[in-house]
């Protein structure tokens, strides 16, 4: 199986954006349990584990996947978890991650 490697990011960069992931995580935790917010947890696992192996299309797909899961209409999460969300997609914009 093919593995594309993301170019090699810094360890401060690394760490910033799991904290990201980890914030996001744990304002996703305190939602009302939901299939949307199920799903979010679980593509938080999945770019976590993309961004330590550095695995470009891992990144690509779970954090995709991630923000449409965010936007969806209908979605009700609180702010607290809208804007983590926002935090995390602009770490992985400044990483380069979504261009």
């Amino acid at each position: 199986m093919l593995a594309f490697r993301a170019r090699e990011m810094p360890i401060t960069e690394k760490q910033a954006l799991i904290g990201r992931v980890q914030t996001l995580r744990s304002s996703l935790q305190r939602e009302p349990v939901s299939l949307v917010v199920s799903q979010a947890l679980h593509q938080c696992e999945r770019l976590e584990q993309a961004i330590l192996q550095s695995h470009a299309e891992g990144l690509r797909f779970a954090s995709f996947t991630l923000n449409r899961l965010m936007q969806q209409p209908g979605t009700n999460l609180g702010e607290s978890s809208k804007s983590a969300a926002r935090a995390l997609k602009e770490g992985l914009d400044g990483a380069g991650v979504l261009a």
